[in-house]
């Protein structure tokens, strides 16, 4: 269930005081750009050496709560399908039906996925980061994470622009970090563009966020920005705003482009959706009006969601790190063009057993997207040191 708000803002605080990335007894000789060669100490007594994954999925759940495809019960059976399959560590939910965040279960969606589908599925593992909806919109994005590998710390909202565009700040559950101090972060920027045509709103809620994450850290961090994009093509200025600066230490990579190189740029996804059809996330459905009248048609024609990552990530500079080619459009074959997720033409889809991909036809119109990220567990209490945040 959800904590309650000051409860949250009080264990930050402490969770903040206690992990502090520069211990006395150990002072930090890594820095970003060192000028000779540095000498790492061998582990430090009584640390464990340890690797773990974290498996992250961005999801457009199509206006989940609004009852348009029928109960949240019903929905909720075929979801916890999909995460029995998917199990993932860290899970943005675009596009959920506005609800209070002081609200508490059922009406309260993110209580509701998290107790009645995560959690059902495996109890006690997940809980959500503080959702926020400044702007008033009618749909939200929720992050929900697995509580036994990671530590939510705050919620900072970025721009509240149609909707909001969240900050969210976690770290890892190193074992060794009681005698190490160092702290492994990991910041998500979750996202729910506007769609359609032209792109300037979508243009600018994108390039205003990514504008405010280039001030407010010098360079970036372990970094996530996942979601729906509603993006045509990557010529879009919201975009090119994501994957382009003139300081190489705050671009963004799409994976499938780089580090991964499956495809090139320049991308034109919708009007060439043939060259990234294992890519596509848009849509499940073939008509407007099967299972239900609620999403959109045509099968996988568009790419809107993607999961960026920060050049951290991608170099595995600072304890996590990109697993190559595990970018993933689950229950896409590469064959759905046009068609249903689980139509038998032109072949049986079996990317994923067919229970899953029926659930995924059911539950929402877009495919979610998935990572890999490798953790490493900090044995001898030195890292790069992580950006200050500026406000």
């Amino acid at each position: 269930m959800k904590a309650n708000s000051l409860t949250i803002f009080l264990l930050s605080g402490i969770l903040l005081a206690s992990c502090s990335k520069s211990p006395k007894s150990l002072p930090k000789t890594v820095t970003t750009t060192p000028t000779g060669p540095v000498v790492i100490p061998g582990p430090l007594p009584n640390t464990v050496d340890k690797t773990d994954t974290l498996k992250v999925m961005a999801y457009n759940v199509l206006n989940y709560g609004d009852l348009c495809q029928g109960s949240t019960s019903t929905l909720n059976g075929y979801f916890k399908t999909i995460i029995q399959y998917a199990q993932p560590d860290l899970l943005s939910c675009e596009k959920m039906n506005a609800f209070s965040v002081t609200s508490t279960y059922p009406v309260n969606l993110a209580d509701n996925i998290t107790d009645s589908v995560l959690n059902a599925d495996f109890p006690g593992r997940y809980a959500y980061a503080t959702p926020t909806n400044v702007c008033g919109g009618s749909n939200m994005s929720v992050l929900f994470y697995n509580k036994q590998k990671l530590t939510y710390v705050k919620t900072e909202t970025l721009s509240p622009y149609i909707t909001d565009f969240d900050l969210y700040k976690l770290y890892y559950n190193d074992p060794n970090l009681a005698i190490t101090h160092d702290t492994t972060y990991l910041y998500v920027v979750v996202n729910h563009t506007q769609s359609g045509s032209p792109s300037t709103t979508r243009d600018m809620q994108v390039s205003t966020y990514m504008a405010d994450l280039r001030a407010k850290f010098a360079y970036f961090p372990n970094l996530i920005n996942m979601g729906d994009f509603n993006t045509a093509n990557s010529y879009e200025a919201g975009y090119q705003s994501v994957i382009t600066s003139t300081d190489s230490t705050k671009r963004m990579s799409d994976p499938p482009f780089y580090p991964d190189q499956t495809v090139k740029y320049p991308a034109e996804w919708e009007e060439n959706s043939s060259a990234y059809a294992s890519e596509l996330t848009t849509t499940t459905r073939a008509l407007a009006t099967v299972p239900n009248s609620c999403g959109t048609s045509g099968g996988a024609k568009s790419w809107y969601d993607h999961i960026f990552i920060s050049p951290w990530l991608v170099k595995g500079s600072n304890y996590i790190s990109y697993i190559p080619n595990s970018y993933t459009t689950i229950g896409n074959d590469g064959k759905r063009i046009g068609v249903d997720i689980n139509s038998t033409t032109p072949q049986v889809n079996t990317s994923a057993p067919a229970t899953v991909i029926n659930a995924l036809w059911q539950f929402s119109n877009k495919y979610p997207v998935s990572i890999k990220l490798l953790i490493k567990a900090n044995r001898n209490a030195y890292s790069i040191a992580d950006p200050t945040e500026k406000n």
